[in-house]
C-alpha cells in the first residue's frame, strides 16, 4: 500500500459491518421498551382516572342521601348498581313559589360503562302554600368507562363502602370508597 491512500481496510469494514447492526439493534430495543412502558403508564392513568371519576360521583350523591336501594328491578340488561334518594333545599323560584326538590340518582352498570340516571321532581306551592304543579326533568350521564367491577356489600352502620375496578388493556386499578353520609339512612 502506498502510503498517500486513504481510505479503509476491509477487516476496519467488517468491524464497522458488524458493530452497526449490534447499536442499531439496541437502540431500537431501548426505544421500543420507552414506548411500551409509556403506553402501560398511560393505560395505568387511564384506569386511575375513570376509579376516580366512578368514586367521585357516587361519594357526592351518598353524602346527600336520605334513602338507599340497592335492588335490581329495572327488568333491562343492565345491572342496576345503587339508588339514592334525598330532598332538596325548600328555595324559591323567580315568581316567590316555594319549591321543594326530590333527587333519585340511580346508577347503573352495563358493557364496562358506569351510568348516572338523574330524575329530579320539583313540587311547587304558592305562597298560601296551596299546590300548584309538579315537574319533573332526567338526565343520563356516562360516569365512567372501563369499569370491569363494582361490588357495594350491604350497609355497615352508617357508611357504604363501594370498590370499584378499572382495567385498560393489562393496567388495573382497584380502590375501596367508604362514604359516610351527612344525614341518617334511617
Amino acid at each position: 500500500m502506498k502510503r498517500n491512500e486513504k481510505g479503509f481496510t476491509l477487516i476496519e469494514l467488517l468491524v464497522v459491518i458488524g458493530l452497526v447492526p449490534l447499536i442499531a439493534s439496541g437502540a431500537a430495543m431501548g426505544i421500543f421498551q420507552v414506548v411500551k412502558g409509556n403506553e402501560r403508564s398511560n393505560n395505568h392513568m387511564v384506569a386511575v382516572r375513570q376509579v376516580q371519576n366512578a368514586g367521585y360521583w357516587l361519594s357526592h350523591d351518598a353524602q346527600m342521601t336520605q334513602g338507599i336501594s340497592t335492588d335490581d328491578d329495572t327488568g333491562t340488561a343492565e345491572t342496576e348498581v345503587l339508588t339514592l334518594t334525598w330532598v332538596g333545599w325548600e328555595r324559591q323560584d323567580e315568581q316567590s313559589n316555594q319549591c321543594f326538590d326530590f333527587y333519585e340518582e340511580r346508577y347503573t352498570y352495563d358493557s364496562n360503562e358506569l351510568w348516572r340516571h338523574q330524575k329530579i321532581t320539583t313540587d311547587k306551592y304558592n305562597s298560601n302554600g296551596q299546590f300548584i304543579e309538579t315537574t319533573e326533568s332526567q338526565s343520563l350521564t356516562r360516569v365512567a368507562d372501563n369499569i370491569t367491577g363494582i361490588i357495594i356489600p350491604p350497609l355497615v352502620g352508617n357508611k357504604l363502602n363501594a370498590t370499584i375496578t378499572a382495567s385498560v388493556c393489562e393496567a388495573t386499578e382497584e380502590r375501596t370508597y367508604e362514604i359516610m353520609p351527612r344525614t341518617s339512612w334511617a
